[in-house]
């Protein structure tokens, strides 16, 4: 992380209000004419019920930032050197590991607006921050920590991309946490040793413990948010931390949300989980403007960074392409996104990854689900379904591919966000491509062409725009790839009809 300047570090210090500070506050809520509770300043400025006693009270020091924002309320606008005095704030212990940079960060008011509700007035134990790969989980965790860490005697960061296991990850977190307080006690060597002390520092400290990554210590191939073998004991940490009375939290972001977490959370419960969705179209686009210069409409601009989901990453790796390909023309970009062949391969990357996680049901949910060009219920995706055992488990594979983020709700109809589908789309070109071509292989073979027996890829049924959609989008594509494949339309025909007399065999 980026060093901070001299000017930086002093206004990060923490203040308190002088006498004469205070006598000069206390006129001007006088002169406003009303005398307003903690709730009524905490409506008015943004600021938490505990930062507005600490300002009110004068006996722990606040950041200056939150004191500014205290004053404005009451019509200063400034406060002089005398008002106010520096000092050294002893609740400054951090550890922030290797968290990231974020000091281009957009928007997220009512997300951070919804975490310090939660998190400063409810005094919530254990909260998730969930979302798919690269909508801003990280950069909004570290945000918080770095706006509220005044709130708490103790931050700590921890990463799990790595995937340490408990022990690995208690040993570290005890152990900078006992060199903050100065501390010579030796960390437990048990596991129950660990969690027993941290919970301790959770009781006797106010401490805020951020975990990233957490779906790194989550299984593959089953249903979402289950730990894996050797990695139980976090179901443990999990439980402790929402049912235990203490006064700190544990803030965890993933991709998928851990069972665990789901028994534990609720609203009269002191566990919750925030799902974040994509940036809005006016500050993807300001994501854009911090990397360069663009053209396009307001329509076009809303277009891109709709279809994108509004997801930051898409959206800074489609700023880049835009500029190296296209010279920051917004309409050139989305000719291709109209065909539906603009998936750039750091994108692909990031949904191979999460792809890769799923059951054959819950892939085989999403293919239908890119194959429909609009949204579709419960029902017709049973009636798309090929196997017994695909439609019985078809609700369990919906509930989990929502708990991954995957896959959109609205109403009774489930869909995917335009570059999900692009990209499962895609997904399903190559796989039908090399069933198809493999059959030179084992032409005295009776295996199955798995996709093209249970997947429609045109719908004979459907509507006939939705059929057009499925041939511009769908087919076309597959028969130029069996074209490349094959080396001409004589050799591509042969082999459909060679395809077509093997099934019937």
């Amino acid at each position: 992380m980026s060093s901070n300047s001299p000017s930086q570090h002093k206004r990060n210090r923490g203040v308190i209000l002088t006498p004469v500070g205070w006598r000069k506050l206390e006129n001007a809520e006088k002169e406003s004419g009303q005398h307003f509770t903690k709730e009524q300043i905490r409506n008015r400025t943004g600021l938490s019920i505990q930062t507005i006693s600490r300002i009110r009270k004068r006996k722990v020091a606040v950041d200056q930032d939150s004191l500014e924002c205290y004053i404005k309320a009451f019509g200063l606008e400034k406060l002089s050197d005398k008002d106010y005095t520096h000092v050294p704030q002893e609740n400054q212990q951090q550890d922030w590991g290797d968290a990231p940079n974020v000091s281009v960060f957009y928007d997220r008011c009512e997300e951070m607006a919804q975490l310090q509700q939660w998190v400063l007035e409810e005094d919530c134990r254990l909260i998730a921050l969930l979302g798919m790969g690269g909508i801003g989980k990280t950069a909004l965790a570290v945000k918080f920590g770095q706006k509220f860490k005044t709130e708490f005697e103790i931050v700590v960061w921890r990463s799990l991309q790595n995937v340490p296991t408990l022990e690995e990850l208690l040993g570290s977190v005890l152990q900078s946490i006992m060199q903050m307080l100065q501390k010579d006690s030796v960390v437990p060597t048990s596991l129950d040793g660990k969690l027993s002390k941290l919970m301790e520092y959770f009781r006797d400290k106010r401490c805020l413990l951020i975990l990233d990554n957490a779906e790194t210590i989550l299984s593959t191939g089953g249903g979402a948010g289950h730990c894996m073998q050797g990695y139980e004991g976090y179901c443990q940490l999990f439980q402790r931390i929402g049912e235990v009375s203490h006064q700190s939290c544990l803030l965890v972001t993933s991709r998928e949300k851990p069972k665990d977490i789901v028994a534990l959370e609720g609203e009269q419960k002191k566990v919750r989980s925030l799902q974040l969705g994509g940036l809005k179209p006016e500050d993807g686009r300001k994501l854009f403007e911090h990397r360069g210069q663009f053209t396009g409409k307001d329509a076009e601009w809303i277009r891109l960074i709709e279809h994108y989901g509004g997801n930051p990453f898409a959206l800074k790796m489609v700023a880049a392409g835009i500029q190296q390909l296209f010279d920051g023309s917004i309409a050139e970009v989305l000719e291709y996104i109209g065909q539906g062949v603009l998936v750039f391969n750091d994108i692909r990357d990031l949904l191979d990854r999460q792809f890769s996680r799923l059951s054959p049901v819950e892939q085989e949910v999403m293919l239908w689900l890119a194959i429909n060009p609009e949204p579709v219920s419960v029902k017709e995706l049973k009636q798309d379904l090929a196997s017994v055992t695909s439609k019985q488990e078809l609700p369990q594979a919906l509930y989990s591919l929502l708990r991954r983020s995957l896959i959109e709700k609205t109403g009774k109809q489930f869909s995917l966000q335009p570059v999900v589908k692009e990209y499962v789309t895609e997904q399903l070109g190559k796989q039908v491509c090399q069933e198809i071509v493999s059959t030179r292989e084992r032409a005295e073979s009776t295996s199955p062409l798995a996709l093209l027996q249970t997947h429609a890829l045109m719908k004979a049924s459907a509507k006939d725009y939705i059929q057009e959609t499925q041939r511009q989008l769908i087919v076309q594509p597959l028969l130029e790839q069996l074209l490349i494949e094959l080396g001409s339309q004589q050799k591509l025909v042969q082999m459909l009809k060679d395809v077509l007399e093997q099934q019937r065999d």
